[in-house]
């Protein structure tokens, strides 16, 4: 099982710098990605109702409010984003097959 963990990495990590896009990544990669976007969106709102707060009680509350609605909207559009971006995969995908028969 690690054997196949480890080639499992070297392949993604041999992938990424493959300069010929000859392998896909993006189903790989969406994952870490709205991860990414996620936490960095988290982080942001926390910086900026830290901000907020170190200024002015109200301030900090009106950047905790618009924060959290803020985060919501960005988890929502990074998920349809990322989602959209499977989709275009998965459409090229289904041409490419169609196209190019058996041979």
């Amino acid at each position: 099982m690690t054997e196949l963990m480890g080639s499992q990495e070297k392949n993604f990590f041999a992938a990424l710098v493959d300069f010929g896009f000859r392998q896909q990544q993006v189903r790989r990669l969406v994952k870490i990605l709205y991860v990414i976007a996620v936490l960095g969106g988290f982080v942001a709102v926390v910086a900026q109702v830290v901000i907020g707060f170190q200024q002015t009680q109200s301030q900090g509350l009106v950047a905790l409010v618009a924060g959290i609605a803020a985060f919501f909207v960005w988890v929502l559009l990074s998920r349809l984003l990322l989602e959209l971006a499977l989709i275009m995969v998965r459409t090229a995908e289904g041409i490419e097959r169609a196209t190019h028969t058996g041979g």
